[in-house]
C-alpha cells in the first residue's frame, strides 16, 4: 500500500494510495532522514490507512505515535487526507509558514522567488514574524494594504504584494492551517496600466550619446541589444549564445524565460538589425571573447546591471529616466510598429498586442510633428 524510496538528492519520500477512491497516488516528503526512519514511517502510515479502510478508530500505538509527530510531517498528512485535524488546527507561524512553503517552490524562477521574499519581508513588518496566521482576521487584511499606502508604496506596488500575500494564505488554507483566506474578498489587485508619466521615449540622439559613454564593449552591446535588438533586460541578453547567432540570415534566437510556459513562446527569431549587428560583431571579434557566452563578464547573478547603467547614464549628463530597461524595448517596438506593423513587430519584441498597446507604445514628439505637418499640408491644399 505504501513504498519508501530514496532520491537523488538524499531525501526520502513515501507514495501511498490514500483510502477514498478517485484519488491520485500521494508522496509524503520526509526530507534528509535515516532509513530506519523512514520505513518506520512507512509502517505506521500502513496501519492508518488500513484501518481507515476497515472503517475502525486508531490504536491505541498509532494515537502515539501521531502524537509525536513534528508539525511539519503532521501538516503533511492532514493536507494529504491522511488523518483530520480534530477539530483544530496546526499551529504556525508566519515566517515559520512562508519558509516551508518557498522551500517547497522549486518550480518558480530566481526572480520570482526574489520578490515573493520580498513580499515575506513586508507582511513580517506589519504583523511580525512569529504572528501565528489564523489569527490575522480579513480587516487585518485591509489595515495591511492601508499601511502600505502609509509606507510611500505606490499603488502597483501594493496590488503586487497584496497578491502574493493572497498567494501565501491560499497555501495555508490548503493546508488546513488557517480557517479562511483573509485576502480572498480582496478587490482591485490587478496591475493599472502603466502610468503615462512612467513612459520615456530613448531617442536615437539620446542613445547614441549613452554608448559613446559606456566603458566596455559588453555595455555597448547590452545598450544595442535594449534599445534596438528590443531584449529584456537581465533575462534575455544574459542567455544569448553565440550559437544563437546565424550571420547569414542576419537574424538571432531570443530565449524568453518570461513566456516560456506559454506554448511556443519559448524563444523566437529576431532581426540583426542595421543599428545592433555592428554591436554584435565588434564583440564577436573581441580578443578573449567567451566562445558560447555573448555577455560573459557580467552574468553572475549578484552584479547590479541597473546601477551600472545609471552610473553611464550619469557619466553621459543624462538625468536617469523611470523602467531603465523597459523603456529601452518600448522605444524600440513603439519604432517597429510604424515601420512593420503591431503582428510582426510584437513577434519581435515577444509580446502580445494587447501588452505592446498597454505598456509599450509611446506616442513621440516626432508624431505630433508629423501630425501638424500632414494637417498643414491638407490646408495648403484646401487653400
Amino acid at each position: 500500500m505504501a513504498s519508501a524510496s530514496q532520491e537523488k538528492n538524499g531525501c526520502w519520500r513515501i507514495q501511498f494510495k490514500p483510502v477514498e477512491a478517485g484519488r491520485s497516488r500521494q508522496i509524503l516528503r520526509l526530507g534528509k532522514v535515516t532509513k530506519r526512519v523512514a520505513e518506520e514511517i512507512r509502517i505506521h502510515l500502513e496501519r492508518i490507512l488500513e484501518s481507515r479502510k476497515a472503517g475502525l478508530s486508531l490504536d491505541e500505538k498509532a494515537e502515539q505515535w501521531l502524537g509525536t509527530l513534528p508539525e511539519k510531517l503532521r501538516r503533511q498528512l492532514i493536507q494529504k487526507g491522511v488523518i483530520d485535524d480534530g477539530g483544530r488546527r496546526v499551529k504556525s507561524t508566519l515566517s515559520g509558514f512562508i519558509d516551508d512553503y518557498l522551500a517547497t517552490r522549486t518550480d518558480i524562477k530566481p526572480g520570482t522567488l526574489s520578490n515573493l521574499r520580498v513580499a515575506r519581508l513586508w507582511l513580517e513588518k506589519h504583523f511580525g514574524h512569529d504572528r501565528e496566521m489564523d489569527s490575522i482576521a480579513p480587516g487585518e487584511a485591509d489595515s495591511y494594504r492601508a499601511w502600505l499606502g502609509k509606507e510611500g508604496h505606490a499603488e502597483n506596488t501594493i496590488r503586487g504584494l497584496c497578491r502574493k500575500a493572497r498567494q501565501f494564505f491560499r497555501a495555508a488554507f490548503r493546508q488546513r492551517i488557517i480557517r479562511e483566506n483573509p485576502f480572498v474578498g480582496m478587490k482591485r489587485l490587478t496591475d493599472l496600466a502603466s502610468p503615462k508619466e512612467r513612459q520615456f521615449y530613448v531617442t536615437r540622439t539620446l542613445a547614441e550619446r549613452v554608448l559613446a559613454s559606456c566603458p566596455t564593449d559588453q555595455w555597448r552591446l547590452i545598450f544595442a541589444l535594449c534599445r534596438y535588438g528590443g531584449l529584456r533586460c537581465p533575462s534575455e541578453i544574459l542567455l544569448l549564445k553565440w550559437s544563437d547567432v546565424d550571420w547569414k540570415k542576419g537574424q538571432f534566437i531570443a530565449t524568453s524565460p518570461k513566456t516560456e510556459h506559454h506554448e511556443g513562446r519559448d524563444t523566437r527569431m529576431v532581426p540583426l538589425f542595421p543599428e545592433l549587428r555592428p554591436f554584435l560583431e565588434a564583440r564577436f571579434k573581441a580578443k578573449g571573447r567567451d566562445p558560447v557566452w555573448v555577455i560573459k563578464r557580467l552574468r553572475n547573478p549578484k552584479t547590479n546591471l541597473r546601477t551600472q547603467m545609471i552610473r553611464i547614464l550619469k557619466k553621459a549628463g543624462i538625468q536617469v529616466w523611470p523602467k531603465l530597461f523597459q523603456n529601452l524595448r518600448a522605444s524600440r517596438e513603439s519604432e517597429l510598429i510604424k515601420v512593420h506593423g503591431i503582428e510582426v513587430a510584437c513577434a519581435w519584441i515577444g509580446n502580445t498586442p494587447a501588452v505592446a498597446m498597454k505598456h509599450y507604445l509611446q506616442i513621440t514628439d516626432e508624431d505630433y510633428e508629423k501630425a501638424l505637418e500632414a494637417w498643414k499640408s491638407l490646408g495648403r491644399q484646401a487653400g
